[in-house]
């Protein structure tokens, strides 16, 4: 069985798309993914299956909880290779929290992609897009809203701590 890495995009943002994680692990064991495990209250969830579990949980959040957003799948190998690729090791020991991978929905047409080599600080790769945020996240112009608006593709952004707990989580399953 593969080990799969959930992340869901635009859940629990303040007053807004209040997804409970334990709620949400009740309905994908009733949708026929036991056993999934959450992280924090970001929509972070890592699951062993077989099955395509990207429609699944997709239609869970739809259905459950009234949110159409998409939802960024990745194995638990291909979390290792975008760990492994990692453009910005002194930003992921030095400061694990301004480093950011935007998983993206798809991949960017090559032509958009273009839009984003004007920043030292962004790098893509693939459907990830790496950004060290150096200083600070808020208020910083460069930032996974204007990433997924140049690409035009849709993301959730996880921090670099976040991304290497998942990392560990999954190597358990």
């Amino acid at each position: 069985m593969t080990v799969w890495v959930a992340l869901l995009r635009a859940v629990n943002l303040g007053a807004r798309n209040k997804v409970p994680m334990a709620a949400l692990r009740a309905e994908l064991e009733a949708a026929g993914l036991p056993g999934a495990q959450t992280h924090l209250q970001s929509g972070n969830v890592v699951v062993r299956s077989d099955l395509d579990v990207g429609p699944i949980i997709h239609k869970v959040l739809r259905e459950r909880f009234d949110l159409n957003e998409p939802v960024m799948v990745r194995s638990r190998s291909r979390l290792d290779e975008i760990i492994a690729a990692n453009p910005f090791p002194e930003a992921a020991a030095a400061r694990p929290t301004y480093l950011r991978v935007v998983f993206l929905a798809d991949h960017p047409p090559a032509a958009r992609a273009e839009l984003l080599e004007d920043h030292d600080d962004v790098r893509l790769h693939d459907r990830e897009v790496y950004i060290d945020y150096r200083d600070r996240v808020h208020g910083n112009p460069v930032n996974a809203a204007m990433i997924a608006r140049r690409l035009g593709v849709h993301g959730t952004e996880r921090n670099w701590a976040t991304i290497t707990k998942l990392s560990e989580l999954a190597a358990l399953r």
